[in-house]
């Protein structure tokens, strides 16, 4: 195959060419993607086919998100259905006019084969040339529609006075004179334009009944069987349960709490979570997450450690459920320094691939995780275990054999003494048998480690890494655990040597600062300027696109999630860096209102395939979205007063939460979160003084609450001193600092009331 990379140069080729381009998406980790390499891209016959009539293009998804979400949406758009690998027809000019994900070899039933669909797009190309153009046009059309209505949700406002209308530029990085937007009067050097409406944001009230709303959709949504939400396949509601679980630490009565803990647990005792080495699986095939794809990914291990973290210190579970969800979060830390480290630069791969590939070349699914009977028989003799407790280990494992066909049909299992199993408990653990466990798991394990091993995606995300250190650090600030925070800021250091370039602040600005050297209160040291970010690197070299705004978004959250941990205090400068360049780079005026950029498309392509430009879109993935990652960083900005009144507003870019929470909660639940901090005035905790025990107390419970700390003066940490603790609320119209206090649960009473 004569693949080329995504780029202008591959669809110059096609349009000099005169032929058709073929856009295969998908990701290392991806199971059917391997599957339709080795069955028809390894096929002779077909790449000469392939490489003759069309320009081929492979795409990494984790590497082009954008592109990723374009043609993913044109494929459900045309199919009904979406998934990878994505198999994808366009024009020279990137408009799509077919579509599918994988074909087979061979015809089988209605599907056809890969070679038959070349041959049935080749013959539209030459035979319906014009037909095959309006085709594109019109889906062109429709996917620029579409996205403009999704992005649309989260920014569309009613007009209020025009006294509280925010300023904005009218596009990225051209500034408007003294005074303007791009010039300091607003901290971030990018602002709202005057006359842009500024929507109310929601008050305590009304947040109340979006979240109640949202609450009884779920609730009645819930696996209350099988735990989780809706149907096979199953996947981590992981930005949901960042909502709920913050949701119910504030309120331990919500009905938030019920939904957060059953879910977890049931995630923690599955066969989604390898109850041998750590770090979770992808999705379950099955309803009863007993038959996970294998794949990890680190994105969702990223959120997760952090939730079970925050679990395990939960108001709402009790201590068992505590100590079993601290277990799942260390030893899924464990995991993360373990496989997924890389040893050459210290930032983590993305993902272990879903097969294991032995010496031979056969590929088989999950074989390095499964054991049978007789295997765990044979590991608890080894570890001294008489009878009586290995026949109890071989009863607590609930798990099914890797056959997904026969699972999916709820077709009868054959399970045998030596049928290999996914190991899955479908009832907790009680502490004789969990201590039971323990002791066989280091046995396990060793005989895991002389298998085949799945293959590591070696490239590094920086948006994954960047969502890694923030639960690294809430981790370290719930458990008081220095070490594990200085791991968090060694990995956060690496990532922005190798993935952040800075670039200084405009004369313009410096000079504005004065002597004071801030302006508004951003900070004015050297590396206060923007700080633009690389998504993807490999073995320590960036690539050269710059990162979208997930990748931003994320790393300006970690910065400030590292300095609330008791970080050094100039990771704020750094995120306000970040967060600058976002504002200048991704976020413009346009109509009178708001657009977000996903990732600004340089080279056109994208703008073209759907008649318009790349906008983010409010709602939730596997990963928060990236509108919801933006909304956070301006929140936690805002809570640590680096924001002015001109400058953009969370509230500004969730008005999606008011249509959505009644209708799709699941998809918002990232929002929700933020819409909360926001509506109880983004406060954060000032320390004055008091002991070491006393700040201690201070950041496990902004880290649970999600209120964060500013940087603690010297000297305020005294033995024996009475603490004396403020909380500052910081939104716009509430810009206060109230009284101090001599006790956390005081600070709180004040918020709550």
């Amino acid at each position: 195959m004569d693949w080329h990379p995504w780029g202008a140069e591959a669809f110059a080729e096609a349009r000099r060419r005169d032929v058709p381009v073929f856009v295969s998406i998908g990701y290392a980790a991806c199971h059917w993607c391997h599957v339709m390499a080795r069955e028809s891209f390894a096929d002779p016959g077909l790449a000469e086919k392939l490489n003759e009539r069309f320009v081929a293009i492979k795409v990494d998804r984790e590497e082009h998100p954008d592109v990723d979400d374009t043609y993913m949406a044109a494929t459900q758009a045309m199919t009904g259905q979406g998934g990878w690998p994505m198999s994808v027809f366009t024009l020279p000019d990137a408009r799509v006019f077919h579509a599918g994900t994988y074909f087979p070899p061979r015809r089988v039933g209605q599907v056809p084969s890969f070679s038959e669909v070349l041959d049935a797009v080749h013959q539209a190309w030459t035979e319906r040339r014009a037909e095959v153009e309006t085709s594109a046009g019109q889906i062109a059309a429709s996917l620029g529609s579409q996205r403009r209505q999704q992005a649309g949700l989260a920014t569309t406002v009613t007009t209020q006075d025009d006294d509280a209308a925010p300023r904005h530029p009218e596009e990225p990085g051209v500034p408007e004179g003294p005074g303007g937007p791009n010039e300091p009067g607003g901290p971030m050097g990018a602002g709202p334009r005057s006359g842009t409406p500024r929507p109310a944001g929601m008050d305590s009230e009304e947040l109340d009944g979006l979240v109640t709303e949202a609450l009884a959709v779920l609730t009645e949504q819930e696996d209350r069987v099988h735990g989780g939400f809706g149907s096979a396949p199953k996947f981590p509601p992981s930005p949901l349960l960042g909502f709920l679980l913050e949701e119910s630490a504030w309120d331990p009565g919500s009905a938030a709490a019920g939904l957060a803990v059953r879910t977890l647990k049931t995630l923690g005792r599955s066969a989604l979570f390898d109850q041998v080495e750590g770090g979770f699986a992808r999705y379950a095939t099955d309803l009863a997450w007993a038959l996970p794809h294998f794949e990890k990914m680190l994105y969702d291990n990223a959120q997760l450690i952090g939730h079970y973290a925050r679990l395990s210190v939960h108001p709402a579970a009790d201590q068992p459920c505590r100590e079993r969800a601290e277990r799942v979060a260390r030893l899924s830390l464990d995991w993360l320094r373990e496989r997924m480290r890389l040893a050459e630069t210290g930032l983590l791969a993305s993902s272990l691939d879903a097969d294991t590939v032995d010496a031979q070349g056969h590929h088989a699914e999950g074989a390095t995780y499964l054991f049978s009977d007789a295997e765990l028989r044979d590991a608890a003799a080894a570890v001294g275990l008489g009878e009586q407790h290995q026949e109890l280990l071989v009863a607590l494992n609930r798990g099914v054999p890797a056959d997904e066909q026969a699972i999916t049909r709820g077709a009868p299992l054959h399970i045998d003494e030596d049928t290999p199993r996914t190991l899955h408990f479908d009832a907790p653990l009680s502490q004789a048998q969990q201590q039971l466990w323990q002791q066989l798991v280091p046995e396990l394990r060793r005989r895991r480690a002389l298998r085949d091993q799945p293959a590591r995606d070696e490239k590094v995300v920086a948006a994954w890494n960047a969502q890694a250190i923030s639960s690294m650090a809430t981790a370290a600030a719930l458990w008081e655990d220095s070490a594990l925070l200085g791991q968090a800021e060694a990995l956060a250091e690496r990532l922005w040597q190798v993935h952040v370039q800075q670039e200084p602040t405009g004369a313009s600005e410096a000079d504005s600062r004065g002597a004071s050297g801030a302006a508004g209160g951003m900070p004015a040291e050297e590396d206060a300027g923007r700080a633009r970010v690389r998504r993807i690197s490999y073995a320590g070299v960036p690539a050269s696109e710059l990162g979208g705004l997930a990748d931003h978004a994320h790393l300006a959250v970690a910065c400030f999630q590292l300095s609330s941990a008791g970080a050094d205090p100039g990771w704020i400068r750094r995120g306000a860096a970040v967060l600058r360049q976002i504002l200048r780079n991704f976020v413009r005026g346009q109509d009178g209102g708001i657009e977000i950029l996903e990732n600004p498309d340089t080279a056109g392509l994208l703008a073209t395939a759907q008649q318009g430009p790349l906008l983010a879109t409010p709602l939730d993935g596997p990963e928060p979205s990236s509108v919801a990652a933006l909304a956070q960083a301006l929140q936690m900005a805002e809570a640590l007063e680096l924001l002015d009144a001109e400058d953009l507003r969370p509230e500004q870019i969730l008005q999606h939460v008011r249509l959505a929470a009644a209708k799709a909660p699941t998809v918002i639940g990232a929002s929700l979160l933020v819409a909360r901090r926001a509506g109880r005035r983004s406060p954060a905790f000032r320390f004055i003084a008091g002991t070491a025990e006393d700040l201690v107390q201070v950041r496990r419970t902004g880290a649970l609450l999600g209120v964060p700390v500013e940087p603690v003066e010297k000297g305020s940490q005294r033995p024996g001193a009475d603490l004396q603790l403020s909380v500052c609320l910081n939104s716009v119209g509430a810009m206060v600092c109230l009284p101090p206090v001599s006790s956390v649960e005081q600070a709180l009473d004040a918020l709550r009331g």
